[in-house]
């Protein structure tokens, strides 16, 4: 199944903050949905960034678990100037095994993601679990959402190591994102003129990678822990724009 494009607001908010705007967006939306979130992210080896100017998540691939299901979610996620954009297969967690292989099953739901996994050389690289707060709304802007992330933990995976024993590492912060599909929706408006809110062009897994620990995982960070390989990309000027005041 793939989404249509949806415009996108990010913020990363400390623990009061992000106290007062669930108490704000509760009185505003829908009742919340609350649930628990496992990624598992697909990346290149050593997690280089690309060589062409982009960010660390311009496209990811992972494979998402929701509330301890049976049934994951196979994921592509691509960011463009404005928008994002998100691809999505639903398959029981025991076919995973599929993506363990080196050829592609052509009669497998998942193997456009399979295929991509082998195409670009990639591998599973961290897992990311968090709490999901999801509050939901209709407005003459169209249907809206916003969502709110914390309790977030990461661990680099790695295959001769067992995920669940493997200590995760607490990222501190609160990722809440706005996303419509139109104009920024008048309860958007509210809520970051109540709370003085400035987007970031960030997401989950990018602040996850910058954050990790580089002594933990340093043959996968060598390219991530010095200073002069964070200031050699460039800042792409167009990510400002996933934030649409229109």
């Amino acid at each position: 199944m793939k989404f249509p494009p949806r415009y996108e607001c990010t913020f990363v908010l400390d623990d009061v903050a992000a106290a007062a705007l669930i108490d704000s967006a509760s009185r505003r939306m829908d009742p919340p949905i609350s649930s628990d979130v496992s990624d598992l992210y697909y990346d290149s080896e050593t997690w280089r960034r690309p060589t062409k100017t982009k960010a660390i998540d311009k496209e990811v691939f992972r494979v998402r678990r929701i509330d301890h299901a049976w049934d994951v979610f196979l994921e592509q996620q691509r960011r463009d100037k404005q928008t994002t954009k998100l691809r999505r297969t639903i398959a029981p967690s025991s076919e995973l095994r599929q993506l363990e292989l080196d050829g592609v099953n052509k009669t497998w739901e998942g193997k456009w993601f399979h295929k991509n996994i082998v195409k670009h050389g990639l591998q599973r690289s961290l897992q990311i679990q968090f709490d999901r707060i999801a509050f939901n709304a209709n407005s003459i802007e169209g249907p809206l959402r916003l969502t709110l992330d914390r309790n977030v933990h990461c661990r680099a995976f790695s295959d001769s190591v067992d995920p669940v024993r493997t200590p995760s590492t607490p990222i501190a912060m609160h990722l809440v994102r706005m996303k419509f599909f139109v104009s920024l929706p008048a309860i958007f408006k509210s809520l970051i003129y109540e709370y003085t809110l400035l987007p970031q062009p960030t997401s989950m897994y990018r602040e996850c990678v910058l954050r990790y620990p580089v002594d933990q995982c340093a043959a996968m960070f060598q390219s991530l822990s010095t200073s002069d390989a964070m200031l050699a990309e460039p800042v792409a000027t167009d990510e400002v724009a996933t934030c649409q005041f229109g």
